[in-house]
């Protein structure tokens, strides 16, 4: 029986190609969006699937009291102090590890110096985590002071010609280190992302010395510290939630108007795919970003859905005599629904063959994008989801095939044998399918619309972003990171460079995200306000062309011997209670302990996101601090400029890597991620309006050969092409008319939610309507223009003769 519902599938198939051609085209292209989705999804739900008992291990989060919401801010740390108290004390944890963020910064070898990410880690590491040695102990490698374990990768770099073990590398203010441990090359997907570890005993000693605070294991360390626990079989995660805050309150000394902390345990599987944390080892997309995507390519597949049912409804009419011989011969409607069920089923494995090709290309593009290159997401083509593939090809074909396989069984065997239908049956039942064909073809529209809408604003945003102007010079100014060389030096290097008119240095960029702050005050019964600060020299405000609206500049001499002095711009003027700007200067503002005379203020310029409001702001000489030197240019080939820059670091330092740039380029590689999804957003929209305009042809050849007496009669009475096409597009125009009226107001409203949420953003305005607009009447014009020829084209004598 099979066989011959598959031999009459295929023979319908290849018979109405061009009806075959539409479906399977519309439904691989959707497809493709939705495979590269199911294997992101697959890809997210892979991580620490290699941990000896991934099912009973859980780290330990923290929350401030009262917003512990799937939304509110949490963080994956919490103090060192818990592991010893859960060991020692209780039964149900079977072991545990400590890990630490503090180990972190330049690694040397005789060979190479690279700026690594690392962490502390304690002697049970191994014990509870599934990473594997390929050289070394794993019970002994974390065990004694100054003992490190490199990556395969990193050890290869660090001794290229000859075994890692044993040899000793230099870590950046922390000492030397003896590599203990050579780790496997981990294949898995994990979010505990290093490349070196180092023994966490070496941290008192280290504390002793001084190149590190001694807060690491106090209980108000929240924020540098990961604990990993492994509970027993018969432990109850409610109950270890209930402990973990009676340890915590025992032992937590805060303030009387401190609102408190809330510590829960987390799952090992639920830490990827699940809830933005702030202080993660790695990055993962938590699992709205995941519903988001999943979001676009149910829309997509919804567009094709309801495409395949219009055209298959459309089509139904030139199929009308096949079911009444079917229905004469015997056969029930549950073998007429069965055999367009598998033509369905066919035509969505047809799809899923031309859709992988598609999806191959995708997954290269996804790999491509800026963003998930900077947080090392990567997708790569796995065999195991072919089998998700092929499931989710079969529910495509039953839940695309189901509506029009029902629509058809139910048509009656003596109002088809004409093949045509009856006046009376098309009242019945035609016409209401047509009713419901015109909600659906306008579902299809409202979200290409909306989809349309939001991509129009999106890069409208991202223009308005990178065009800004932040209120300080950023496209003459480039930067080197110094790493860590003496500022002097640097100077001496690049100031003596031809195009280069002065130098500074600072802490960090501005207007990429990044900020310092301190709690800081102006009278002794103020409450302290929080002041972001820059640690800058004394030729910044020069460089960056800032404007000194009030005081004086940095002497030129000033240094962190004698940081005395503080300029301050005029929202921080505002905001510690000053009249004026004028009146600022020379009055002391204390940050901490450390009392700052403020010597001078500067106008307002855009240091944060312009996502952000302007917020208070200091400018300090911190010479300890500074990570990057910005140098003044003066050319008319900048991109020649920046590869001279470039070369003259290897002169400097050939032993570290070149990071530099221009500081607009790294403004808009910050923005890049609007860009990004834009783009992202931009192909999807494409398909599904391509999908719509399939469904759109569909319920127009459906209607008008409904009418196409009608369209004969008018012919013989001397109607013209375009009274002709006037009279058809009436009904047409107005579901697209009535569509537009409410998806676009209603895609504005839905993107006004995030856009309102960003300080300053551009206006949503017309040159986001119009746009829409002119792409959606196009569609629906050509559309209808084709079809409306095409029929009227037809000899008025054989439509007019014809039932």
């Amino acid at each position: 029986m099979l066989k011959n519902y598959l031999t009459i599938a295929i023979r319908n198939l290849w018979k109405h190609k061009l009806f075959t051609g539409l479906n399977i085209f519309g439904l691989s292209l959707s497809m493709s969006i939705c495979l590269v989705l199911i294997l992101l999804v697959y890809d997210h739900f892979q991580y620490d699937k290699f941990h000896p008992e991934v099912d009973r291990t859980y780290r330990i989060t923290t929350f401030a009291k009262g917003h512990e919401g799937t939304f509110d801010e949490a963080y994956a740390t919490s103090s060192l102090l818990f592991k010893k108290q859960l060991v020692d004390g209780y039964s149900f944890v079977e072991k545990a590890t400590n890990l630490n963020s503090d180990f972190r910064g330049e690694i040397r070898s005789p060979h190479k110096i690279l700026d690594i990410r690392s962490l502390f880690a304690d002697e049970d590491f191994f014990n509870v985590f599934g990473f594997q040695l390929v050289e070394g102990n794993p019970e002994t490698a974390l065990l004694d002071p100054f003992s490190v374990v490199l990556s395969k990768e990193l050890a290869s770099k660090l001794f290229p010609n000859e075994p890692a073990l044993g040899q000793t590398i230099d870590f950046e203010d922390h000492g030397s280190y003896k590599v203990t441990g050579v780790l496997k090359e981990v294949k898995e997907n994990t979010h505990v992302v290093f490349e070196a570890l180092g023994s966490m005993s070496t941290i008192p000693i280290l504390v002793e010395k001084g190149a590190m605070g001694d807060r690491y294991d106090s209980w108000s360390n929240m924020w540098d510290n990961y604990n990993y626990l492994v509970l027993n079989d018969n432990s109850s995660r409610v109950e270890v939630d209930r402990i973990l805050n009676e340890i915590a309150e025992a032992n937590l000394d805060l303030p009387d108007d401190h609102h408190g902390w809330t510590f829960k345990l987390q799952a090992m599987n639920e830490i990827v795919p699940g809830r933005a944390m702030s202080n993660e080892i790695g990055f993962a997309l938590p699992w709205f970003v995941l519903a988001f995507f999943g979001l676009l390519g149910l829309i997509v597949l919804i567009t094709a859905s309801i495409n395949y049912t219009n055209l298959s409804i459309a089509k139904s009419l030139s199929r009308a005599k096949e079911i009444g011989i079917r229905k004469v011969n015997g056969a029930s409607k549950r073998q007429i629904v069965f055999q367009f069920l598998t033509e369905s089923v066919l035509t969505a494995f047809i799809s899923l063959v031309l859709s992988v090709f598609i999806y191959k290309y995708l997954i290269v593009t996804f790999n491509e994008i800026w963003i998930f290159n900077q947080v090392g997401i990567s997708l790569e083509d796995s065999f195991r989801t072919y089998g998700y593939f092929v499931l989710f090809a079969i529910v495509i074909g039953l839940f695309t095939g189901i509506g029009p396989a029902l629509f058809l069984s139910r048509l009656k065997a003596i109002t088809t044998l004409k093949g045509s239908i009856s006046k009376q049956v098309r009242k019945r039942t035609i016409l209401s399918f047509i009713t419901g064909k015109k909600t659906l073809i306008s579902i299809q529209f409202s979200l290409s619309i909306l989809m349309l809408v939001t991509i129009l604003i999106l890069h409208k945003q991202a223009n308005f972003l990178t065009e800004a102007n932040y209120g300080f010079n950023e496209t003459e100014v480039y930067y080197v990171n110094t790493h860590d060389h003496d500022p002097l030096l640097i100077k001496q290097h690049y100031g003596s460079m031809a195009g280069v008119e002065n130098v500074t240095f600072t802490s960090h960029h501005p207007a990429i995200g990044r900020s310092h702050g301190a709690g800081a005050k102006w009278k002794e019964d103020q409450e302290k306000i929080t002041l972001y600060h820059f640690s800058v020299d004394p030729n910044y405000i020069e460089v960056m062309d800032l404007e000194l609206i009030a005081g004086r500049d940095f002497a030129k001499d000033a240094n962190d011997q004698n940081e005395k002095f503080l300029i301050i711009n005029e929202t921080a003027v505002d905001t510690y209670g000053f009249e004026s700007s004028s009146q600022a200067i020379s009055e002391i503002l204390t940050i901490d302990t450390l009392a700052l005379t403020i010597i001078g203020v500067v106008k307002d310029y855009h240091w944060e996101p312009l996502m952000k409001s302007i917020r208070p702001l200091g400018l300090r000489i911190q010479p300890d601090r500074y990570e990057y030197a910005y140098l003044k240019v003066k050319s008319d080939n900048l991109i020649k400029e920046g590869k001279k820059y470039e070369e003259a670091w290897t002169a400097f330092d050939p032993a570290r890597e070149f990071e530099g740039g221009f500081l607009n380029k790294q403004l808009d590689e910050f923005y890049q991620f609007f860009y990004d999804l834009g783009n992202i957003l931009t192909y999807i929209a494409m398909i599904a309006l391509s999908i719509t305009s399939l469904g759109f042809l569909g319920m127009v050849s459906f209607e008008l050969k409904s009418k196409i007496k009608e369209i004969g009669i008018r012919k013989v009475l001397g109607a013209t092409f375009q009274s002709l096409t006037f009279s058809m597009a009436k009904g047409f125009m107005v579901i697209i008319s009535v569509t537009s009226l409410l998806a676009i107001p209603f895609g504005l409203w839905v993107n006004s939610l995030w856009v309102n949420e960003m300080a300053y953003h551009a206006s949503i305005d017309s040159s986001i309507i119009l746009p829409t607009v002119t792409i959606i009447v196009m569609i629906a014009a050509v559309t209808i223009v084709s079809q409306v020829w095409i029929n009227a084209n037809k000899n008025p004598t054989e439509t007019l003769r014809a039932e």
